[in-house]
């Protein structure tokens, strides 16, 4: 293929992503989806009301997203996604919505051909490979940077758009898009909290990394945010984070009375495996935590989960923490739960925690990017040496 028609390809791909995530497009979408929609015509957003806005600080209804991996083939056709699952628990009444990580994924389908190789190709590599004719070497991260600026004007302007709509704040959940700091770009998993006006409440990145998502050289973040729902303080690590204790520390440090926990598990479905993220990180921190997972199959990968509303064992009807949870673990559903924050602070009043406060203010996710690139330095050797094995020896990369 000669440079000309390479240019010409890759300026034909470009105009075509470029139409396929128009964020005009999206909110015009979702302004007409909810005039469309019946159940809803006539709602009244929780929080535009100052003085039922401040009662709702104490008792809130919250929702656990549990979405099907897909891909979708415009930005419109994702709007109504995500339009169809907040809006069902929007009509169920909460007044914050939950979605889960790699919420974004099905935003794939937007590159030509993709949405009929996620489903039939036997891994994520595999479905890449498309990207070597579309100006990229194959490889998922280089797909993931391929796609990385349309994905985000699309996966922006849809989650602000239905956050305003619906009048709720919404937790996005995540997806894998580009950053740039001090004039480096990366790739990184993130994720924003929209407010129900559409605003950008917070960005949050995941620290603690898969191996497959230090494979694809995913840069992890360096601090938790800690944000704000409507004077409710807040968190959102992503997936593997819950599994650090050290995480929702930070989190209750920082003041969240809340910990919304985007999921992503690459495995089949085993509950001990499950109960080592949220729920004992809720039992440790006295918070309430949300987990919304991500389920289905998609590019050789299966995602499991049971989406839930965890709380400390003494706050729960049944006395196992659990608040209300998914029933199925690989089948879409919204998970809704009343909590009430006088009854949380009541039980931390009453047993009170004894934390290390030198350590989480000091707490070194640095340590996990130093790691990785021990990683790196010791596969490069392992290449040096002509074995192209990488034997597992050194520093291990969370």
């Amino acid at each position: 293929m000669s440079k000309l028609t390479m240019a010409l390809k890759k300026q034909g791909l470009h105009a075509l992503l470029m139409s396929r995530s128009n964020p005009d497009a999206i909110s015009k979408h979702v302004k007409w989806l909810l005039r469309h929609d019946a159940r809803l015509q006539h709602r009244v957003s929780p929080w535009s009301d100052p003085e039922a806005a401040a009662s709702r600080r104490q008792k809130l209804r919250v929702a656990a997203v549990q979405m099907r991996a897909c891909a979708v083939g415009s930005g419109k056709a994702y709007a109504e996604l995500v339009y169809r699952l907040a809006a069902r628990a929007a009509w169920e009444g909460a007044s914050v919505v939950v979605f889960p990580e790699y919420s974004g994924l099905p935003l794939l389908g937007l590159v030509p051909g993709a949405s009929k190789v996620a489903s039939s190709a036997p891994s994520l590599e595999d479905a890449s490979a498309m990207a070597r004719g579309i100006g990229a070497r194959g490889a998922p991260s280089d797909l993931f940077a391929l796609l990385a600026p349309y994905a985000q004007r699309a996966y922006v302007s849809t989650f602000a758009s239905v956050a305003r709509e619906l009048g709720v704040y919404m937790i996005s959940g995540s997806m894998i898009l580009s950053y740039e700091a001090g004039g480096v770009t990366g790739l990184q998993n993130m994720g924003w909290c929209f407010g129900p006006d559409g605003s950008r409440v917070a960005r949050y990145v995941k620290c603690h990394l898969m191996p497959m998502e230090a494979q694809w050289d995913l840069k992890p973040g360096t601090s938790l945010a800690a944000f704000s729902l409507g004077g409710v303080g807040a968190a959102a690590p992503i997936c593997m984070d819950a599994t650090y204790f050290e995480t929702f520390r930070v989190a209750r440090a920082a003041g969240a009375d809340i910990v919304a926990v985007p999921v992503a598990n690459p495995e089949p479905y085993n509950m001990w495996y499950a109960l080592r993220g949220i729920w004992p990180r809720v039992q440790e921190s006295q918070v309430f935590g949300i987990s919304s997972c991500l389920v289905g199959k998609f590019a050789g990968i299966e995602f499991t989960g049971r989406s839930a509303v965890v709380c400390p064992l003494e706050m729960s009807p049944g006395g196992d923490g659990i608040l209300a949870q998914a029933s199925s673990h690989d089948d879409e559903e919204i998970v809704v739960a009343d909590i009430d924050l006088d009854a949380l602070h009541e039980y931390r009043a009453s047993n009170p925690l004894r934390f290390n406060p030198k350590l989480y203010s000091n707490y070194p996710v640095g340590l996990y990017d130093r790691a990785r690139s021990a990683r790196r330095e010791e596969r490069q050797r392992h290449a040096s040496h002509g074995t192209g094995e990488d034997r597992g020896g050194g520093v291990r990369t969370p």
